[in-house]
């Protein structure tokens, strides 16, 4: 397929799903800009601040809880951490944090409000000698032009049996050529490689990682579109009222039905591998082998 003028290509052997770039791309000078997080234009988000409130505290922060299955806290470090919300989360939680982050300004911000080092890149990360035993990394492998050679360099900022704790679009769910409602998935020159769980488990493989769990999200792109997902036997009762329409009920019912079901992850995660295919978003978690 094509994408915004990008060829969207798939490996014959492997079966990997990548927009082929011009020798030279710089992928992460998109977001060294500082409006990046301000503008919502043709690349970026409108307002990052409000998008962590309203959305993305609720997937982002759980996952911290999840990594205990597999790390008791001690140092973590989060790559693309932006303005530092979710370093400040897993302080709360007992850790000591770090993190990366390419924006200057998300940059300085992230320090501020952790009080912790917060690197220009993976490449200044690892040239301090600093090593972590987890390593978080939300919604970024699929803006990197060479995912194996980069997860190598995070395996390495690794203590030996340390947690990689990552989440990416799922590429092969049934949502994904479409990109509705909301595209995450095929969306150059922003993302440019493309997972399912099969190819993400590859790549870990490939960089040094053992995979210990691979779970996902449905219904999550509804919910950054703001929409709300409840359990089946709500949304049958709601379902002679909707009449074709999306499952967004307002006014008194709206608001007494978003303040019981809003931020309810066990409405989205799915942990069998019989439901992985159908999920919007891969949430994986894997040691250094």
């Amino acid at each position: 397929m094509r994408r915004n003028g990008f060829a969207i290509v798939q490996c014959a052997q492997c079966g990997f799903m990548f927009a082929p770039v011009a020798p030279g791309y710089d992928a992460a000078a998109i977001y060294k800009e500082d409006v990046y997080f301000t503008s919502g234009g043709e690349c970026g988000i409108a307002d990052y601040d409000a998008l962590w409130r309203r959305r993305l505290v609720h997937f982002y922060v759980p996952r911290l809880d999840r990594v205990r299955a597999f790390q008791q806290p001690k140092r973590l470090l989060d790559i693309g951490c932006a303005s530092g919300y979710l370093m400040r989360a897993a302080q709360q939680r007992g850790w000591q944090v770090a993190g990366v982050e390419l924006s200057p300004e998300m940059r300085r911000r992230a320090a501020a409000i952790t009080g912790s080092r917060v690197y220009e890149s993976i490449d200044a990360a690892l040239g301090s000698g600093e090593r972590f035993e987890c390593v978080t990394m939300f919604e970024v492998i699929e803006h990197l032009s060479d995912p194996v050679d980069t997860m190598a360099q995070v395996a390495s900022l690794l203590v030996p049996n340390g947690t990689l704790a990552l989440s990416t679009p799922n590429c092969e769910c049934p949502h994904a050529a479409a990109g509705e409602p909301i595209n995450v998935w095929f969306d150059p020159p922003e993302h440019i490689s493309y997972f399912g769980p099969g190819t993400i488990r590859d790549c870990l493989g490939r960089s040094g990682l053992e995979v210990l769990a691979i779970e996902g999200l449905e219904h999550y792109c509804r919910a950054m579109a703001g929409d709300l997902t409840f359990p089946p036997w709500v949304t049958a009762v709601l379902a002679p009222f909707r009449r074709g329409k999306r499952l967004k009920p307002g006014g008194l019912l709206g608001r007494i039905l978003e303040r019981a079901y809003h931020g309810r992850m066990d409405l989205y995660r799915r942990t069998s591998s019989a439901d992985l295919p159908r999920t919007d978003v891969l949430e994986v978690y894997a040691r250094k082998l």
